[in-house]
């Protein structure tokens, strides 16, 4: 709960840090590159949490989502209602994801605020929803890792250390084999990391903008894009959030359930 908290608000926090970075901009020089992407703005906000923060922070909230009921030893009082482990498992991951919906929404509503408040009337406004979804889907494969580590460890220390670790390191083993491609000028070594689950949850919603008018914001964010087909990355975002899902349910139904784990 308190990484948790502590990430959310570090969110906020950073959003709120990059608006001012923009209005506040002291080079005039820099200043007149900016101005012509001050009509959209928007996505710049609802675009950063996609990076890196949205994911450390589905990670927060997954792992301690089921781990923390075993640690506190309530998994099994629940059990005794009138309700399936199945009901249990779905619901704890329905509470939990759309808790991370709700923190998200609270940040696009914020840059949407920041955007019209210090840059004017945004455009390009008919790009909002796809963006939007792109980026929660996009949420949901270390989203699930880290909630059926959670679920199979029964440790939410553990569980988040080693999501992180798993999250972490696949972006960098992305960056490598991109920084390998481009000196050898071999696409096989970038073709390897669209095979990682950090790919698809990262790179979704700027191949879905890559060829439209918020480009420019796209390249700005993504500095280290890796190209790919949309549908291609959306069935790695399925692959990456189904088979940690069912692993774990499988093995909840299964195993026994303890008074608690201390």
């Amino acid at each position: 709960m308190g990484s948790e908290m502590c990430i959310r608000d570090s969110s906020f926090i950073f959003e709120i840090a990059v608006y001012l970075a923009l209005y506040l901009v002291p080079s005039q020089t820099v200043r007149t590159y900016l101005i012509p992407i001050y009509p959209y703005t928007w996505a710049i906000g609802t675009l950063l949490p996609q990076d890196l923060l949205l994911h450390f922070l589905a990670i927060s909230i997954a792992s301690g989502s089921m781990s923390e009921e075993y640690e506190q030893g309530t998994v099994d009082f629940f059990l005794t209602k009138p309700i399936t482990r199945l009901q249990f498992y779905i619901q704890k991951w329905l509470g939990s994801f759309s808790l991370l919906v709700v923190i998200y929404v609270l940040m696009v509503i914020l840059s949407l605020f920041l955007s019209y408040t210090l840059f004017g009337v945004q455009e390009y406004l008919e790009y909002f929803w796809i963006t939007i979804i792109s980026v929660i889907f996009s949420s949901l494969v270390f989203f699930c890792i880290s909630f059926s580590v959670g679920e199979i460890l029964r440790r939410s220390s553990l569980s988040f250390i080693i999501s992180s670790f798993t999250l972490i390191g696949s972006i960098l083993v992305s960056d490598v084999l991109l920084f390998i491609s481009f000196l050898t000028n071999n696409t096989s070594y970038e073709s390897i990391a669209t095979y990682l689950p950090s790919w698809g949850s990262t790179q979704l919603p700027f191949i879905l903008l890559s060829s439209s008018p918020l480009s420019n914001i796209t390249q700005f964010i993504d500095m280290f894009p890796i190209q790919g087909n949309a549908w291609v990355a959306v069935l790695s975002i399925v692959v990456y959030t189904l088979i940690p899902f069912v692993i774990s349910l499988y093995l909840f139904s299964r195993r026994d359930i303890p008074k608690r784990i201390s």
